[in-house]
């Protein structure tokens, strides 16, 4: 799906403090990286688009005038909110801070904010904690993404206070005793009819999600962002592989591919004893890889092991510490041939 202007909301900014020329030069980069296209409307217009929405590129004097169209709020909130990122990472002595005119409303939360109830939390192994949490609109989590970041109060002695957009367009975060966590989880299962989503925090030692999935009571509120973050693969194969953070996506995946698929999973954890259930279909081959023996390139390691019949109808999903997971990139799509709409391979975390 590609975006037209005419129907669509808009905002847009002036980049401050960098040339048009560089503009072009950096999203052209990032674009190819997500497999989309920089296309030259004239030397002084240029434009992204994308199936959330499309991001054109004006010339303005010697700076650059985004402009973001999306066919919603809420993708027009996705899309602001990336390019803000990517900007905000840009080398430069003092990162540019846009202001924005347009389709917003100051005061408001952002369109993918949902503040939440939990509505019950269960151990269902010896080191996850499934939470189940339910509100009004809850329903634009069952598709549309696999992932939502968690808010909560970093001390979670504070009531916690939600972000909300000023009157540029920015969005506004909580600070000093109100500031917020923000980690991103998977949508593990869903009920429509009770109007509920579950997902399953990992229970590891110092973890501040884990502190609060412990402490959390039947009725606090809790704030989700989202959805987004990709969606169930289709493929005639799948090499899924990943440590214990990416057991709840993994799970997700195998529940939701359809009956017969083929396929190998390996899934790496600390030790023997650390294993988690998972729903295995009997046409897919499973190994456990283990931290203390093998360390975290083993899983890496045992990826590399797999046959993959073919590669042109296969998919890889690959998620574990970062500095494995850049392994994984650099060899699974260099050497074996993967493209970026045929895998997904990312750092869920990064060893200190």
């Amino acid at each position: 799906m590609t975006t037209t202007a005419t129907e669509l909301h808009k905002i847009e900014s002036l980049i401050p403090g960098i040339e048009f020329a560089k503009a072009i030069e950096l999203f052209a980069a990032e674009a190819k990286l997500h497999n989309l296209t920089l296309e030259e409307i004239t030397s002084t217009h240029y434009r992204v688009n994308s199936p959330v929405g499309m991001v054109e590129f004006l010339k303005a004097d010697a700076e650059a005038k985004l402009v973001i169209s999306a066919p919603s709020q809420e993708a027009l909130h996705l899309v602001k909110e990336s390019v803000e990122h990517l900007i905000g990472h840009i080398d430069i002595n003092i990162p540019p801070q846009m202001v924005w005119s347009g389709d917003f409303t100051a005061g408001v939360h952002p369109p993918n904010f949902l503040e939440v109830q939990v509505v019950r939390t269960a151990a269902f192994s010896s080191n996850f904690i499934r939470v189940t949490v339910a509100a009004k609109g809850i329903e634009r989590f069952f598709e549309g993404g696999l992932h939502f970041r968690l808010l909560f109060s970093k001390n979670l002695g504070f009531e916690a206070r939600w972000p909300y957009w000023d009157d540029k367009g920015r969005t506004v975060w909580p600070e000093g005793d109100y500031e917020l966590m923000r980690p991103v989880y998977t949508v593990r299962q869903f009920d429509k009819s009770a109007q509920t989503i579950d997902f399953d925090v990992f229970l590891h030692e110092g973890g501040p999600t884990a502190e609060w999935a412990a402490r959390v009571n039947e009725g606090d509120k809790v704030g989700l962002l989202g959805p987004g973050g990709g969606w169930i693969p289709e493929a005639r194969y799948l090499l899924l592989a990943g440590d214990e953070t990416a057991i709840p996506a993994i799970s997700r995946v195998l529940e939701s591919s359809p009956a017969g698929t083929k396929g190998a999973v390996i899934i790496s954890v600390s030790k023997k004893g650390m294993e988690a259930p998972i729903p295995l279909p009997e046409t897919m081959s499973f190994e456990w890889v283990y931290r203390d023996t093998h360390g975290h390139d083993g899983l890496f390691e045992a990826a590399k092991q797999i046959e993959i019949p073919e590669v042109q109808e296969a998919f890889l999903w690959f998620a574990a510490e970062k500095k494995t997971a850049k392994k994984a990139r650099k060899y699974f799509r260099n050497e074996v041939g993967f493209k970026a709409d045929n895998c997904y391979i990312a750092g869920f975390w990064e060893e200190e």
